[in-house]
């Protein structure tokens, strides 16, 4: 039913969206590509989980639904991100304002806006937690003759307030500051858990007489409780949570390595690797494995029944032959015994017993 309904629905948008001209990109196991529409040339994109509800950048922002085949547009202005929430209920969607201001709309599933918020800050990530916590991180460069004054903050969003928690706040030399306003995001990734109840981010450090560097920070941001996990010499860096392992990889322009978040020699030796999808720069891999390579440039979205979105010059095209990957479920016990980890009140390997029931 669920592929019958998806060529009909594909068929659909290719009439709206006109002729398509060129070849679609190589689909998964000989499963062929289908077009949906087309997006601005970096532009935005987000579907819910179920595939049913599609956001998308093309000259402001739209919003299709893929079971009427409708669209409605909803702002003139293209978002730099979207985010569904879990239930599929609430898009979130980001705009740029000035440098260091962004505005976040919340709307419903069928296009009406309910909220929207000015954040002082750029954006930097954008993501709802499991349990429907709409989460935004970004930060602000503000230049004095003695240097510049570098905060890095995380913001709870709901239609009833904002709670605002500063990640960091980094004083910068002058020529600190001036070599870095051009790669600013890059230098300050974020990366949040499948959950999203914890994420790592960089942390930029300029101490007068040394050269500056960035301290990679794990962080629990319920508790606010943060973790050092280490510091890498200043560099452009990008950070991929390993699906349900506890560890991120990074990739930096020095090296790329994975760093264990909660080393237990319990976890590591009864734990099995459970292969889980992975995608950076165009590649996808299941595990180690390479399963496709689209360019740098490609952009996807895995939805949980092995269908996805892919994004490759402008056009924005439907594709399947993915294995089901799990829904990411809220679990009120996994978040506490996470919490009391970082808090300290229980160690990692207690953290695992209790998790599993066991005594």
């Amino acid at each position: 039913m669920r592929s019958i309904f998806s060529a009909v629905v594909i068929a659909t948008f290719v009439l709206l969206s006109g002729c398509v001209s060129g070849s679609p990109p190589q689909g998964i196991n000989e499963t062929p590509l289908a077009r949906i529409t087309d997006i601005d040339s970096v532009g935005q994109f987000a579907a819910d989980q179920d595939g049913r509800k599609l956001a998308v950048s093309r000259r402001g922002l739209q919003l299709l639904d893929l079971e009427s085949g409708t669209r409605q547009k909803l702002s003139s202005v293209s978002p730099t991100a979207l985010a569904w929430s879990p239930d599929g209920s609430v898009l979130a969607a980001a705009f740029p304002i000035t440098d260091y201001e962004t505005r976040v709309e919340l709307y419903s599933a069928q296009g009406a806006l309910l909220h929207e918020t000015l954040l002082p800050v750029t954006l930097s990530q954008m993501v709802w937690s499991a349990r429907g916590d709409l989460l935004v991180t970004g930060f602000a460069l503000k230049i004095y003759s003695f240097g510049g004054n570098l905060r890095q903050v995380l913001y709870q969003v709901d239609t009833q307030k904002v709670v605002e928690r500063v990640l960091a706040d980094t004083t910068l030399k002058p020529a600190t500051a001036k070599k870095l306003m051009p790669i600013m995001q890059s230098v300050q990734p974020v990366v949040f858990s499948p959950q999203g109840d914890e994420l790592v981010f960089a942390e930029l450090h300029d101490p007068p007489e040394f050269p500056p560097y960035q301290q990679l920070q794990h962080m629990n941001w319920e508790s606010g409780v943060e973790r050092s996990l280490g510091k890498i010499p200043l560099q452009s860096v990008e950070f991929f949570w390993r699906g349900p392992e506890n560890s991120i990889d990074v990739m930096a322009q020095a090296d790329n390595f994975s760093l264990p978040l909660w080393p237990s020699a319990e976890e590591s030796s009864e734990q099995p690797r459970i292969p889980f999808y992975q995608f950076a720069k165009g590649r996808l891999y299941y595990g180690e494995k390479l399963v496709a390579d689209w360019g740098d440039e490609a952009r996807l979205q895995i939805l949980v029944d092995g269908r996805y979105l892919l994004a490759q010059n402008g056009r924005l095209y439907f594709g399947g032959g993915l294995q089901s990957v799990s829904r990411v479920i809220y679990n009120e016990k996994a978040w506490t015994l996470r919490r009391w980890r970082f808090e300290g009140l229980i160690t990692s390997d207690e953290h695992l017993k209790l998790l599993e029931g066991k005594p």
